[in-house]
Order: C-alpha cells, then sequence, then structure tokens
C-alpha cells in the first residue's frame, strides 16, 4: 500500500494535473481555448516549467542540499515563474477569458499559499491545492460531467495522509486556497464584464 500511496502522490502532482486540466478543456471543449496555441501555452507554463523543478533539484547545490525542503522550494519557484510567464503570455497574444481565468488562478492560489504558510502557524498543501484548482476549473468550465474527478482529490488525500507528507487540516487548508483564488478571480473579471 505504501508503493501505491507514494504513486498516487507522483500521478497527482500539480504539474500533472495541470496538464489533465488542459487536456479535458482541449476535449469537451476546445472553443474556450481559442486555438492550439494556447493549449500548447498551457501545457509549457503550467506543466513544463513548473516540472522541471523536480528534475532540476538533484543537479542545483542550493537545493539539492535541502533534500525534499529543497524540492519543495524550487518548485514553488518554478510554479510561480510558469504562472507568471503564463499570465504575460494570455496578454501577449489576447487569449480568451478562460485562459486568463485560469493563468491568475493558478498565479492567485500560489501567492495565497506562499503567504498563508509564511505568516500563519499553519500549512496549507500545495498538493491539494494543486488538487482542488483544476477541479474547480474542471466543474466551472465544463460542468457536472466533471464531478468524477473529486475521485482524483480523495486518492491524492489518502496517499498524503498514508505516506505522512500532510495531515487533514493542511489538506483542508490548501484546498480552500485553491477555491478561494479561483473564485476571487471570478469576481474580478465579473465586475469587469459589467
Amino acid at each position: 500500500m505504501d508503493h501505491l500511496a507514494k504513486a498516487i502522490r507522483i500521478i497527482t502532482i500539480p504539474p500533472v494535473l495541470a496538464a489533465g486540466l488542459a487536456a479535458a478543456l482541449f476535449i469537451y471543449d476546445k472553443a474556450l481555448l481559442g486555438d492550439n496555441t494556447q493549449f500548447y501555452a498551457m501545457i509549457f507554463f503550467l506543466t513544463i516549467l513548473p516540472a522541471l523543478a523536480y528534475l532540476l533539484q538533484p543537479f542545483l547545490p542550493l537545493f539539492r542540499e535541502k533534500g525534499r525542503d529543497g524540492q519543495r522550494h524550487l518548485a514553488f519557484i518554478a510554479s510561480a515563474a510558469g504562472y507568471i510567464c503564463g499570465v504575460i503570455f494570455s496578454f501577449a497574444t489576447a487569449a480568451p477569458i478562460a485562459i486568463h481565468i485560469i493563468y491568475w488562478t493558478y498565479l492567485v492560489s500560489v501567492l495565497l499559499l506562499t503567504v498563508f504558510n509564511k505568516a500563519t502557524q499553519w500549512k496549507a498543501s500545495g498538493h491539494a491545492c494543486g488538487v482542488t484548482g483544476p477541479m474547480s476549473m474542471l466543474l466551472y468550465f465544463i460542468g457536472p460531467r466533471t464531478l468524477p474527478s473529486i475521485l482524483v482529490f480523495i486518492l491524492m488525500a489518502w496517499a498524503s495522509l498514508r505516506t505522512k507528507r500532510h495531515t487533514l487540516v493542511e489538506l483542508i487548508l490548501g484546498g480552500i486556497d485553491s477555491v478561494i483564488a479561483f473564485l476571487l478571480v471570478l469576481l474580478v473579471v465579473n465586475s469587469f464584464s459589467l
């Protein structure tokens, strides 16, 4: 069971779930993406760039020496860089509103997560944030047929608890973080649309 839990944790890292979000939008409602360029950009900015942290960490002495903490820190940096580049790219290419919402939700999520984890005694799970965010966006953009994605969260939560990577409170806080980020972005977008 421990091997299964570790495998689930790897499969559910935020860059993989971001790729799942992009693929689902491409399959179910390609019009939301505008064109293939936006799909490939999402894969690059939300998946490839953040995932590079996991590949590069063993080769970067500053992060290698800190072990798992170094890997998590580098992942946050790479993710934030990808999200910022995504926001810039979406403006530069006059992307559809859905693309702006997605990039901004990812960026606000990582900012909220960073502030929360630095400013409070509690820790919110970036892993849970990276699963709940795409689930929220899938539900919003595609609808109830994406409800089975809740199973991904349940499996990730079980795996995180089983491997003792997170507590239940950390998982809940991480999930809430991405939902708040998404709702804030929608609130701003809707207020500008009026």
